[in-house]
């Protein structure tokens, strides 16, 4: 099994309802073609390095997924390439995920001693 990572960035140009919209048909493309999707974050409006598309804003999205399938990253990347409103994407493979130790029990006692 393969992990991917998929940054994204939309025109800030988009309402809410379009946003939320966008992202849900990307995620339906990457579990529809075979893939699971572990992971996502929404970092909201950040100023570009450079401006792209006469933009000087977009809306930041990352989604990690993992697939079996070897044809999904490039039937994503022609997708969104052909989406006028994904100004800019990189679609990489990551190193899996390690699973955490369970060295957590100590940090929960401290942390609910800290929000009691």
């Amino acid at each position: 099994m393969r992990h991917y990572e998929l940054v994204f960035v939309l025109k800030p140009t988009m309402t809410e309802e379009e946003m939320a919209s966008k992202v849900e048909q990307i995620k339906n493309l990457i579990t529809s073609n075979g893939g699971e999707i572990y992971h996502e974050e929404k970092w909201g409006r950040r100023t570009l390095a450079y401006p792209i598309q006469k933009f000087n804003n977009g809306y930041y999205f990352i989604l990690n997924f993992k697939t079996d399938n070897s044809e999904l990253p490039g039937k994503l990347e022609y997708n969104l390439r052909l989406d006028e409103d994904v100004i800019r994407f990189l679609n990489f493979k990551i190193k899996p995920p390690k699973k955490e130790e369970k060295q957590e029990a100590p940090a929960e006692t401290a942390g609910s001693a800290e929000s009691a």
